[in-house]
């Protein structure tokens, strides 16, 4: 559903903030939203394949999967788990939609379940590129590719799909803890962002918030984690 006729400016970026480990990719598409001052253009409510909720925002009832839109940046987020019934569907239609609206690259941002993170002070960044054209991407940057492990749900659907459609998808994956939700990862991952998108993205709110974020999403997390379950995640290490 679009609410408003848009223009993504180029190259442009869609970036995919799905619940996953640690909630990095939801935390990061939050506050790139708020950080940016997106405004909210789309939403995503197919009610056979979308969690039988209704998101209240602002006293008005908005779709579960919500699209904003900023210069050359659109953000997809979500305030559920995506069902495992859904999960086909729905990754396919993000990358259809993706290729409708000329976007140029697709962000996914993933959380690595990390045994050790307590003891790691600063999450690494990981990635994985669909084609030559994503891998260009982080070529100028310090990154580690992410060579062994699972990718589970949606982002490893979304992650075929673009391999099947030749569309650029870069998975940006950071160490993040199991059992919580991790801003501090989050706010690794957005830097990286940043540096690729050329836009700059203040962290320091959402370092200054994180045990207030990690409170409130407490729940998220939890229905996250039986999700992920459900998808046959391994216990250990997963994205």
């Amino acid at each position: 559903m679009e609410y408003e006729e848009y223009e993504l400016e180029h190259p442009g970026f869609l970036v995919l903030g799905l619940p996953d480990t640690g909630l990095v990719g939801v935390i990061s598409a939050n506050h790139l939203v708020e950080a940016l001052d997106m405004r909210e253009v789309a939403g995503i409510d197919v009610l056979p394949l979308t969690p039988p909720v209704a998101v209240i925002s602002k006293g008005e009832v908005r779709p579960p999967l919500r699209i904003f839109v900023k210069d050359n940046i659109m953000t997809l987020t979500a305030e559920t788990p995506i069902p495992p019934a859904s999960v086909h569907s729905l990754s396919k239609m993000i990358i259809d939609y993706a290729m409708k609206r000329g976007v140029d690259y697709v962000i996914s941002i993933v959380g690595v379940a990390s045994p050790a993170r307590i003891n790691i002070e600063k999450p690494r960044v990981y990635w994985i590129a669909s084609n030559e054209k994503a891998r260009k991407l982080v070529e100028p940057l310090s990154l580690e590719g992410f060579l062994n492990g699972y990718l589970v749900g949606p982002y490893a659907l979304i992650l075929k799909n673009a391999i099947r459609a030749r569309v650029a998808n870069l998975v940006l994956l950071a160490d993040a803890y199991i059992e919580f939700p991790d801003p501090e990862a989050a706010a690794e991952v957005l830097n990286v962002v940043s540096k690729i998108t050329g836009k700059e993205i203040d962290t320091r709110k959402l370092l200054e918030q994180a045990e207030m974020i990690r409170l409130r999403l407490r729940g998220l997390m939890k229905q996250t984690k039986q999700t992920m379950s459900e998808m046959g995640a391994p216990s250990l290490m997963y994205a």
